[in-house]
């Protein structure tokens, strides 16, 4: 495995799409609702979906599930790339999930460490990655997402043969490092996305749930050099990324991206909330889509 051209592999925005869950005994996946979302993001002009992240509630869904979930999508993405999240907490069930994937046309892997034992260090990560490595012909993409997960170290990232990082840490100079080492850069928050987007190949975005169109907008403004367009555009974005975390931000997203395409979106599984009766999912959405993009 090589790790391909950081500039062209994963260019664009893409969508950590959340997952539909029915209110049922097993709060079972409604795999037809997971397709229509897609569809409706294939609409919007976003590059991609990372399934199973952290807001498509990855660590809460079993591998079986995934693998059915995945080869629907794969089916027929739509045009979109798809890069899995591979999220499963140890390393024999990380290498199955690999295997899963070897016969199937995802765009990349992105692989998260196991995460119960904290703190870890780069030696005990290293080998880790050597072996996810060593089981996957697709590119690999490091999850760096330390609110959750354990962190990996920049330089870490910078002496693997990945393709580069996800950072959703945000820590200072962490991106500059590992693009100035030649690889690539995923930007994994909303949050000041001018200043980061220029050391990044794109953005993975959970807003773009909800307002695909406006990230990919703000993208475009950033890859013009639009500065006051971009400016604007996210000030209302980390508005708007603010009103998710009122409650679970899965569920907010999936009220809102109901209210959008009229496709059911279900609820989120335990340990997660379910967001209140009481949350106006009308007016969340007409704040969401105030700024018109342009």
């Amino acid at each position: 495995m090589t790790a391909g051209d950081p500039a062209m592999l994963l260019e664009g925005v893409y969508v950590a799409n959340v997952t539909p869950f029915r209110d049922d005994a097993r709060y079972s996946i409604d795999v037809d609702a997971y397709l229509a979302h897609v569809r409706w993001l294939a609409g919007q002009g976003v590059t991609g979906v990372i399934p199973f992240g952290t807001n498509g509630e990855g660590p809460s869904v079993s591998a079986s599930e995934k693998r059915t979930v995945l080869r629907a999508l794969l089916a027929d993405p739509g045009g979109l790339y798809v890069v899995p999240t591979v999220a499963e907490g140890n390393l024999p069930d990380t290498l199955d999930l690999l295997a899963e994937l070897e016969d199937l046309p995802v765009r990349a892997v992105m692989v998260l460490p196991p995460y119960f034992f904290k703190p870890v260090s780069a030696e005990g990560l290293r080998p880790f990655y050597e072996r996810v490595l060593a089981a996957t012909r697709h590119p690999v993409v490091v999850y760096h997402v330390p609110k959750y997960a354990v962190p990996v170290p920049a330089d870490l990232v910078t002496s693997l043969p990945v393709w580069g990082v996800k950072d959703s840490g945000g820590e200072a100079g962490y991106a500059a490092t590992v693009s100035a080492a030649g690889k690539g850069v995923l930007v994994g928050t909303e949050d000041d996305l001018p200043a980061r987007l220029p050391t990044a190949q794109g953005a993975i975005s959970a807003l773009a749930n909800i307002v695909p169109e406006q990230v990919v907008a703000l993208y475009g403004h950033v890859r013009g050099g639009r500065s006051a367009e971009a400016a604007a555009l996210s000030a209302h974005l980390q508005r708007v990324r603010a009103m998710t975390k009122e409650h679970a931000a899965p569920g907010v997203l999936k009220r809102v991206a109901q209210r959008r395409h009229g496709h059911p979106m279900g609820t989120v599984r335990p340990p997660l909330v379910p967001v209140p009766d009481s949350f106006d999912a009308a007016a969340a959405t007409e704040r969401a889509v105030a700024v018109p993009v342009g």
